[in-house]
């Protein structure tokens, strides 16, 4: 156990490491996931136009979320968002904290949480855009987080 807390510079590989293993998440695995979604539609389009070209009707609705019930779906959207988005949210959050402001913390994580509890409330309403009053504030404090991060911890 260490006796004394670790300065900024000794903790610059942990932070390169938290931002590499975040990188990963948002650069690879979240556009896998995307991805997947839009083979499968294309797949199984392909799939009924063989089977009955009058009646080749797939949605990407029904291939990514696989439910047809309104509610059940903008609950496990709001829960699936939540997590996806709180995997990157948590760590960044509490390494700003840490190595360059704790002092607007709360700020930051108000901001973030009121944005994340307006999600099912606007999930599947008309326009589809209206989603983005909830989406765009969660990925503007997360850039700020990395960007701040970025610049006085892991490349300082």
């Amino acid at each position: 156990m260490l006796e004394t807390f670790p300065s900024p510079l000794e903790l610059k590989g942990a932070v390169q490491g938290t931002l590499l293993y975040l990188g990963l998440y948002s650069c690879i695995l979240l556009p896998f996931q995307s991805f997947s979604k839009v083979y499968i539609l294309a797949k199984k389009k392909k799939e009924a136009k063989q089977k009955d070209a009058n009646n080749a009707r797939v949605s990407l609705k029904t291939i990514k979320y696989y439910s047809h019930d309104t509610m059940a779906l903008r609950g496990d959207r709001t829960v699936g968002n939540f997590l996806e988005q709180g995997l990157y949210y948590l760590p960044l959050f509490w390494l700003h904290a840490l190595f360059v402001d704790p002092t607007n913390s709360f700020t930051i994580a108000s901001i973030y949480t009121a944005s994340r509890a307006v999600y099912p409330f606007v999930f599947g309403r008309k326009p589809a855009l209206v989603i983005l009053i909830s989406t765009v504030p969660c990925y503007l404090v997360n850039a700020y987080l990395m960007v701040q991060l970025l610049r006085n911890v892991a490349f300082a």
